[in-house]
């Protein structure tokens, strides 16, 4: 098998594993390490995101014959669906962080006021292996099309909340440990540091799905840059001190306060 496919699939799992480690060790410390729900949200989406490369991989298909079509049409299916569900999850996490920001800066309440024939199933050659062997991809632009779309849209909501998230933190500097303490964790400068360069990751490894419309034979290079860029996204918003504490320490007895890092 190529080196450059073993590289891609590496780099997947190890996305894989991290964010599912990562999201396990909150969950079973919550009491001790808060997040906000969205965090989970990111995680989960990052943790299909890398699941959906690997099941080509996983049924061993990535090399002899073509892989059933069974197989193709899920993994196609997902393959354009999870980077949507990935912005999709990184504005979620960045509008709440930012109204999260704005409650203890005292500008929010709290409360939000109101002032199948589309799927071409009977045709097997819709969907197929990719020429690189990574995995299965539609055959036409519909897909490339959709997460491009999609993409931007959140993109352009995430970019817009850590911006005037920014700001908020900016015009707010003096009273910022006090916004740490009385959210737990869940607002600080080391937060918005990490979910600004989570959504620059984030929307440069999607942002390779315009390569894709370009005349170029060999994607190989663009794919596994694309995977490695989408899966440090992982390690940069999930792991911080408290998550490799809780790692190191495992059968240590939490602090009582556990007033921790998003």
């Amino acid at each position: 098998m190529d080196g450059i496919v073993v590289a891609f699939d590496v780099i997947q799992a190890i996305g894989l594993i991290g964010a599912l480690a990562i999201m396990t060790t909150a969950f079973y410390q919550s009491p001790s390490i808060r997040r906000l729900p969205t965090w989970y949200m990111i995680l989960g989406s990052s943790a299909t995101y890398s699941l959906s490369r690997l099941l080509l991989a996983m049924a061993h298909g990535q090399a002899g014959p073509e892989p059933k079509f069974s197989l193709c049409l899920v993994q196609s299916a997902l393959i354009y669906s999870s980077p949507i569900w990935l912005l999709a999850a990184t504005f979620a996490f960045a509008l709440q962080f930012h109204l999260t920001l704005l409650y203890y800066v005292q500008q929010y309440t709290g409360k939000i006021h109101r002032d199948n024939k589309w799927l071409p199933i009977s045709t097997p050659h819709i969907v197929q292996r990719n020429p690189e062997q990574f995995y299965c991809h539609f055959t036409n632009l519909i897909g490339v099309s959709c997460v491009s779309i999609f993409s931007v849209v959140f993109a352009i909501g995430s970019v817009v909340c850590e911006f005037k998230s920014g700001m908020l933190l900016y015009r707010h500097w003096k009273p910022k440990n006090d916004f740490f303490n009385q959210s737990n964790g869940q607002v600080s400068i080391n937060v918005m540091i990490r979910l600004a360069s989570f959504s620059f990751l984030s929307i440069s490894s999607v942002a390779t799905c315009v390569v894709y419309l370009l005349p170029i034979t060999n994607f190989k290079i663009f794919m596994v840059y694309n995977a490695f860029l989408a899966n440090v996204g992982i390690l940069v918003l999930g792991l911080n001190l408290s998550i490799i504490r809780m790692w190191i320490f495992w059968k240590r007895k939490p602090v009582a306060d556990g007033g921790t890092a998003v």
